[in-house]
């Protein structure tokens, strides 16, 4: 038997196995256990369905022939569900393998399985979940990036508003604008000077130039 070891671990993932052999159906379930699966058991056609509508499996081993659905049915109801099939089965032949691709499957092994290229093919089918869930997180978070930028700029350019509407304002209030005149303003009579107030220089020949004895 393979070493455990070598694979990753599988906590926190769920396995849906659909085997109609008893023997075959115990042996998977056990060994997956061991790897830290949680695994849930169908061992016919509308088992499987049924656990897989209830238990939303990340990936799903299905036996191509149960005893009351076809495996090929079954993959064409679960991949229209985008489920991740891996068919397992112990008639395997070209022209079934060709047709089970087409349809959707992961992969098509056949009976006896090698344990280690199961467990390997199922761990590349959680890595294209794994990377498909994160486009979808991706997808998401685009639109919500957008918006916060849009409110982000909307939010800058209503502060800028705010703030030249504020200046404008305030430029109104203190700006001085000199009153117009209603009527002409009296100029002042200019003062008088020294020369104005001093007596007259008396005038030759005048009384006030001949002195008295």
């Amino acid at each position: 038997m393979a070493d455990l070891e070598q694979f990753a671990s599988g906590q926190g993932r769920r396995i849906l196995i659909v085997d109609d052999d008893e023997a075959v159906l115990k042996g998977l379930s056990e060994y997956f256990a061991r790897l830290g699966y949680e695994v849930v058991r169908a061992a016919t056609g509308q088992q499987g369905l049924d656990g897989f509508a209830s238990q939303e499996p990340d990936v799903t081993i299905l036996d191509l022939r149960l005893p009351d659905i076809d495996g090929m049915q079954i993959l064409e109801t679960m991949r229209r569900k985008r489920a991740l099939v891996i068919l397992l089965t112990g008639y395997g032949d070209i022209a079934t393998a060709v047709r089970a691709m087409q349809l959707g499957a992961e992969n098509f092994l056949t009976k006896p399985v090698d344990l280690p290229h199961l467990v390997a093919t199922v761990e590349r089918a959680i890595e294209k979940l794994d990377l498909r869930r994160e486009n979808v997180r991706l997808r998401q978070m685009v639109p919500s990036t957008r918006r916060r930028v849009f409110q982000l700029v909307a939010a800058l350019v209503l502060i800028a508003a705010a703030l030249l509407v504020g200046r404008f304002v305030g430029n109104v209030g203190t700006s001085y604008q000199a009153p117009p005149a209603i009527a002409p303003i009296k100029q002042a009579a200019p003062a008088p000077t020294d020369t104005a107030k001093a007596p007259a220089a008396a005038q030759p020949g005048s009384a006030a130039a001949v002195p008295r004895h």
